[in-house]
């Protein structure tokens, strides 16, 4: 199952997204792990981990640089389970990030110098206030997956 989110945008067209990202779903079965960032505006938001992939760069080395730099873990990458697409509020930056199953291979920690305020394992059905919606999307993921 695949699809994406679109959200409005200020101006331009969001058919060809402007820049490349991927998200780790790090899930125990019954939870999610998120994380807490501020955006540009200082309102915090709960999302997966993870960031924009750099030129040369592939969806695994971005996710195990992203994890080390937010989390100080590391994780092994599995497969991609869906995409999603964020149009930023406060910019004309328009992101479509890649949904990564992913292991956790050591203990996450948040990284305040980076930007993570807190992390945490919620259950899908109880997300916390501010998770943003493409998130929010993914509930039926971890639900699938006790089947």
């Amino acid at each position: 199952m695949s699809f994406d989110v679109m959200l409005p945008r200020r101006r331009g067209s969001l058919s060809e997204p402007a820049r490349e990202g991927a998200k780790a779903l790090i899930s125990t079965g019954e939870r999610v792990l998120l994380i807490k960032e501020r955006h540009s505006c200082g309102t915090p938001f709960w999302t997966l981990p993870g960031g924009g992939v750099e030129p040369g760069e592939s969806q695994a080395a971005t996710l195990q640089r992203e994890l080390a730099e937010e989390l100080g873990c590391r994780v092994a990458v599995g497969d991609p389970v869906d995409s999603v697409v964020y149009a930023h509020h406060t910019s004309d930056v328009v992101s479509r990030y890649t949904i990564v199953e992913c292991t956790l291979a050591s203990a996450p920690e948040p990284n305040l110098a980076e930007g993570i305020l807190d992390a945490q394992w919620v259950r899908p059905d109880a997300m916390p206030p501010r998770t943003l919606p493409q998130i929010r999307s993914l509930w039926w993921y971890t639900g699938r997956r006790n089947d």
